[in-house]
């Protein structure tokens, strides 16, 4: 049922991400302003002028962070990430390069590019360079929800209670949820980042998803609303989760998020 209710609604390139939707997820969201947002997204999609204006906007950002020789803002879609013949170490560094740019993405001046799949990545093994070829698919959430997301890795990585709190209003965004919400969705979400909190840890779209699934379930229970920016972070997060994994290396997530701050 939430397949089919989204699939009529959701431009074609979000339907991709359909089957990772928690059955929850219609319950925790503010229909009329995700549904506003997404007919934005929708507009961008067909607007591959503007896609190469913001890739090239993102390739400055890269280049003034430092990143010139590691990652690389491709003009035109490759062939994919491929995985087989690639060394451990190999592995390490584009999920470190990865993150990189997931990182970097919640703390430049420009939009979300949400497709993070495999498919919009390539490794150069001569260069040692990871390429991005950056789709359509972008939005530009609210300043305010960008602050508090970052908030909430500062908080979860860093142990600091006041930007942790910060981001957990995020999770109920303009409404009144029951008592004792804020420390049960704080135990969930812990749960989620696992022990990303402390040190490297393997990436699993199965965890991804069962650890939303419980937080949307107590969203629900506890009659909260999820900030509408965060439907779409969910989406950056599927293609994110569904690349590392293939990687099937531990990574350092806090530190990469500690490098996107200096």
């Amino acid at each position: 049922m939430v397949e089919s209710w989204a699939a009529r609604l959701a431009p074609e390139p979000f339907r991709d991400f359909l089957p990772y939707t928690s059955p929850s997820a219609l319950k925790v969201i503010h229909p009329k302003q995700v549904l506003s947002r997404a007919l934005g997204v929708a507009q961008h999609v067909s607007d591959q002028s503007a896609r190469a204006r913001e890739a090239a906007h993102l390739q400055e950002s890269l280049l003034g962070a430092g990143f010139s020789l590691r990652l690389h803002v491709a003009a035109n879609a490759g062939s994919g990430l491929l995985t087989a013949d690639l060394s451990e170490a190999e592995r390490r560094l584009i999920g470190d390069r990865v993150l990189d740019l997931y990182f970097h993405l919640l703390h430049w001046d420009g939009p979300l590019f949400l497709d993070l799949r495999p498919r919009h990545f390539c490794w150069s093994k001569e260069r040692q360079q990871l390429s991005f070829y950056p789709s359509a698919l972008w939005c530009k959430p609210e300043a305010e929800f960008m602050q508090r997301l970052r908030a909430l890795y500062v908080g979860f990585y860093q142990d600091e209670s006041a930007p942790l709190a910060r981001g957990i209003d995020l999770y109920r965004w303009d409404c009144s949820a029951s008592a004792g919400f804020a420390e049960r969705i704080e135990g969930l979400l812990r749960s989620h980042f696992g022990s990303a909190q402390l040190g490297p840890a393997r990436f699993s779209i199965a965890h991804f998803r069962s650890t939303f699934d419980a937080i949307f379930a107590e969203v629900t229970a506890s009659r909260a609303k999820l900030h509408p920016d965060l439907t779409f972070l969910g989406v950056e997060l599927v293609g994110l989760y569904l690349t590392l994994e293939s990687l099937n290396v531990p990574l350092d997530a806090r530190s990469a998020f500690e490098r996107a701050r200096r």
